[in-house]
């Protein structure tokens, strides 16, 4: 039998924005650094044609596809980065940041 005396919860703080993104590698962050105790990362694509991956080196060929209107929650810390990429200029996505 399990033992359910703890529950570990995202009720500390939380950052959303829009993020273009291009033919160029960008990191999934809501301003100039990673929310410091980021536990979770959102991604909603406002486009199809964008891909997903955890270093800037990710491309259309090797990266994760992610299509218009999903919604994509990753329990990611602050040490592990993210990064989107396109298959086209001028693409966006909703992001957050959830501590």
């Amino acid at each position: 039998m399990s033992n359910l005396n703890y529950i570990d919860v995202l009720n500390s703080e939380g950052k959303y924005a829009s993020l273009s993104v291009g033919l160029t590698a960008v990191e999934l962050k809501v301003g100039a650094s990673v929310l410091d105790k980021r536990q979770a990362v959102t991604i909603q694509p406002n486009d199809n044609g964008l891909y997903y991956g955890f270093d800037a080196s990710v491309t259309t060929t090797t990266g994760t596809k992610l299509f218009k209107n999903q919604f994509l929650m990753l329990p990611i810390g602050p040490d592990i980065p993210v990064y989107l990429i396109a298959d086209g200029a001028g693409k966006s996505a909703r992001i957050g940041e959830l501590a």
